[in-house]
Order: structure tokens, then sequence, then C-alpha cells
């Protein structure tokens, strides 16, 4: 069993936070298809911080973002109920890119040049793939009455429940993956407060 220290908790609280209320702020960029930057944050909380604040934070985010969606986020938000089958597999893809960006951690250093971002750009596209994928799937566990897995993988490639397919969700998150990343890890890794500097022990 893994005991959080004051300083665990308060940075989980924190970034939670954070993440949820930059999710919630998807409609400032709504115009934008496939535009957020919720999945980044928690990205970069685990590169910074280590899985043990990172899947946390992946986790209550995503839960949090889907129970109380604004604006309806998720096609599940349109059953005005969701499927504790689908909560979990938000919940455990939101934990991903937490430990995601702990395990990138450990093998690439934050630079500013051009090879670093588009590690990160490749690690978005692959993780929001997975993502993309995985939430249609676990729509279809959820709901079986509506769709089928494998009609839900192929949804995730054509517009039904959007004006545009899911998968563009993937595509924009490597370009917001390869921009903002890099910088939001540099300047909180150049943060002169010890307090938010990454403890490897905490991992």
């Amino acid at each position: 069993m893994v005991s959080l220290t004051t300083r665990q908790i308060s940075l989980i609280s924190i970034m939670s936070a954070a993440s949820i209320a930059i999710a919630y702020s998807k409609d400032l960029v709504a115009f934008l298809p496939g535009v957020e930057f919720m999945t980044v944050l928690i990205f970069v909380t685990g590169y910074c911080f280590g899985r043990v604040i990172g899947f946390p934070v992946g986790v209550i985010a995503l839960t949090i973002y889907m129970l109380i969606p604004f604006p309806f986020a998720h096609p599940a938000a349109w059953l005005f109920t969701t499927s504790p089958i689908l909560l979990v597999v938000m919940a455990l893809l939101g934990g991903m890119y937490g430990v995601a960006g702990d395990l990138l951690s450990r093998r690439f250093t934050p630079k500013r040049e051009l090879g670093y971002a588009l590690v990160m750009g490749v690690a978005g596209f692959v993780l929001t793939f997975i993502y993309d994928i995985m939430s249609s799937v676990g729509f279809a566990l959820a709901y079986p009455a509506f769709t089928t897995i494998w009609q839900s993988i192929v949804y995730t490639f054509i517009p039904l429940y959007m004006p545009y397919p899911p998968i563009v969700h993937t595509i924009t998150n490597s370009i917001i993956f390869a921009v903002v990343a890099p910088a939001l890890i540099i300047a909180i890794r150049n943060l002169p407060d010890p307090a938010v500097q990454r403890n490897d022990d905490d991992s």
C-alpha cells in the first residue's frame, strides 16, 4: 500500500483541480475540433512529479469530468447517466497519461529542441489513439444496446456523435503535445520552489 506524503496529496489535489478546470474550459475552444488540454496536463504532471502523482490526477480528473460533463463531453452524457463500466475505463485511460509521462521522463531529458518536441508529439499521438479507441470500446461495453465493439471502433473514424470523427482528437492532441508539453515541462522544472521539483523517491 502506497503511503502518500502531505506534499504528494497537495500536488494531487492541485493538479487534479487544474486538470478539471482546463477540461471545463473546453467551451472556449469549441470551434476547434478535437482540441482539449486536460490530457496533456495530466501527462505533464506524471512527467514532472512521477506516476504516484500523475496516475491519481488522471483518474480523478476523468472521473469527475465524466460524472459532471460540461458541456456534454461524451456521448454517454446524452443518456444522462454514466455506466460504472465506462467510468472505470475512462478513469484508467486518464491515469494512463500520468503513468506514460513518468515513464518517458526516465528516458528523455527536457530540451528546447525540435527532436524533443517530436518525441512529445509522437507520445501524444500514441496515447490519444489508444484513448480514443478504448473510450469507444468502453462505450460499447457499457451500453451494448446502442452499439457493438466493432461498430464503436469504426465510429471512432467517422462522424456519428459529433460533427467530426473522434480520431480528429488524436491528430490535434499530437500537435498540442508537441507544442505545449515541452514548454510546460521545462517551465515547471525551472521553478525555483523546491516543493514543485520532482523527487524520484516519490515514484
